[in-house]
């Protein structure tokens, strides 16, 4: 199987590709994977059947379009453009392949017929199929590059700026919790049982901050579930409730949501003015209750 890849911006290249199923999509273990936003971490297969090269849709979030009309399951011709989001997937003829076009496909001029003497037989020439309609003709493919192709979109560039936040803190609650736990086994006096309190609770938080820190880093959905589990209870918390109310805040925007539920947005969209908004916003409120926190434990 042999597809030219474009995109709205840059030039296209060609990518050959072995085996009989290929797996479409922006998930870095696809066969092809797609440097689009728009498009599904498995977008589609396409399958080499008894019957010809066939393209499915994987149940992606914007459809998969085969020459404009959106489908499910669909034959492939070469010429045939795959669109998967603002990607566009050419398939190209195989070195020596026939091309077979159907009668109406050939435009045949019979209004000035001249008989001709006979000549030598022409050499063999390759034919093409003419592009479908509204699809712009493949540009003359590139010398073939057969190492696997992936374009470069990754988690890191189209995380936003607040969930970055979110990541970096839970990162620095584990030390400071293992900390905390032993400095409250000190102050209870050292015994054996202190101690052995404190190194279940330091385990305890320490995993807790480790699994919401490479939860939120992957953007899995699980882990905006759990946060916002987290910030409900760190509502009961006097000192962080502002704090906990921005992330809940936060977490329950559409855009967000989103993001986590592998849809995304281009990293602009992403990082933009409301992300720098909700990022300070949480750092103040957090710089806050710690403040709040630090005046008690003085009075205290």
């Amino acid at each position: 199987m042999r597809f030219e890849i474009s995109y709205r911006a840059g030039p296209p290249h060609v990518v050959e590709l072995s085996g009989s199923v290929a797996v479409l999509g922006r998930d870095p273990g696809c066969d092809v994977v797609l440097n689009d936003g728009k498009c599904s971490r498995r977008h589609a297969t396409v399958e080499d059947l008894p019957e010809g090269l066939v393209v499915r849709d994987a149940g992606s979030a914007n459809g998969t379009y085969v020459n404009g009309k959106r489908i499910e399951r669909a034959h492939l011709r070469p010429g045939d453009t795959i669109r998967l989001g603002d990607a566009r997937l050419t398939l190209l003829a195989d070195v020596g392949e026939t091309v077979v076009m159907a009668p109406e496909d050939l435009e045949v001029d019979t209004s000035a017929e001249v008989p001709r003497p006979p000549s030598p037989a022409p050499a063999p020439r390759e034919i093409r199929e003419p592009a479908p309609s509204g699809v712009d003709a493949p540009t003359p493919p590139a010398p073939l590059d057969r190492r696997r192709i992936t374009a470069v979109p990754a988690e890191a560039a189209r995380r936003p700026a607040t969930v970055s936040l979110l990541v970096a803190l839970w990162a620095l609650f584990v030390p400071l919790s293992i900390a905390a736990a032993l400095l409250a086994a000190s102050r209870l006096g050292g015994g054996p049982q202190a101690w052995g309190l404190a190194a279940l609770a330091s385990l305890a938080l320490a995993g807790l901050g480790t699994v919401m820190a490479l939860g939120l880093r992957a953007l899995a959905p699980w882990a905006r579930h759990l946060q916002v589990v987290v910030a409900g209870l760190g509502l009961l918390a006097c000192p962080f409730t502002l704090a906990s109310a921005t992330v809940l805040l936060y977490l329950t925007r559409p855009e967000v949501k989103a993001v986590f539920e592998g849809r995304g947005l281009r990293p602009r969209e992403a990082n933009g003015t409301g992300e720098a908004t909700f990022a300070l916003s949480l750092l103040a409120m957090l710089l806050l209750g710690l403040a709040l926190s630090a005046i008690a434990v003085l009075f205290l």
